[in-house]
């Protein structure tokens, strides 16, 4: 029994295209390099020798940034393109993160990590979008599954590869791990996948004039609100 249900869980991720693939290994390998993220609180206080509440105003910083860049990242997304958006997300934060280790006053850091967080928070809703494009239609619900599996085990290995990380290199070596991770997975992206726009479905039963605004979807804001209630 388990060996039949271990054959019918590898079958699932059977059938992808090549560029799926891809995402996934570079989704895993830039989550993995989000190993900052969990010891940040303590380069923070440890190194810095910043007090809990200006270690506090840094992460409120973070936080704003990023639900900045995911808005930014879906909209832009739309107007000029996933691929560009990706690519410019993942490269730009990648070398940002080499030069935020240098940055050690509160201002100019709650600066830094908003609009780090705001540049780097734009992949994930292009990376989405990307799917879309990639995948084929009868394979779409399960190659998301696959990379948010592959986010999924990135944030599993990085704090076990920062910790590590710190004993050998420092605080320091997180930084420039991290950027490394993102610049060298947007390298192969960009490499090996080739600019596809998205597919767009022509549906005659369904008018312009029906297309409902997302503010108006009730099921998908019930879905958002358990999103955001997840640990």
């Amino acid at each position: 029994m388990l060996k039949t249900a271990l054959t019918h869980y590898i079958n699932n991720f059977r059938g992808f295209t090549r560029e799926v693939w891809i995402l996934a290994i570079i989704t895993f390998i830039n989550r993995a390099g989000t190993m900052v993220l969990p010891f940040l609180s303590k380069y923070l206080r440890e190194d810095l020798h910043f007090s809990y509440n200006q270690v506090g105003w840094i992460m409120v910083a973070f936080g704003l940034g990023s639900m900045l860049g995911s808005w930014l990242g879906g909209k832009l997304s739309d107007k000029i393109g996933f691929y560009k958006i990706m690519i410019f997300s993942l490269f730009t934060s990648g070398v940002s993160l080499f030069f935020v280790q240098y940055i050690t006053t509160f201002w100019s850091l709650c600066a830094a990590m908003f609009i780090l967080m705001t540049i780097a928070d734009m992949f994930r809703p292009a990376m989405f979008v990307s799917l879309g494009a990639y995948a084929k239609p009868e394979n779409r619900t399960r190659a998301l599954t696959l990379v948010r599996l592959a986010v999924n085990l990135g944030f599993a290995a990085g704090p076990a590869l920062g910790g590590l990380i710190i004993m050998g290199l420092g605080y320091s070596g997180l930084f420039w791990v991290d950027g490394a991770s993102c610049i060298i997975s947007i390298s192969i992206f960009a490499l090996l996948v080739k600019e596809k726009k998205k597919a767009i479905h022509d549906d005659k039963a369904e008018s312009a004039s029906e297309i409902k605004s997302v503010f108006h979807d009730k099921i998908f804001w019930v879905f958002l609100f358990v999103s955001f209630l997840q640990p």
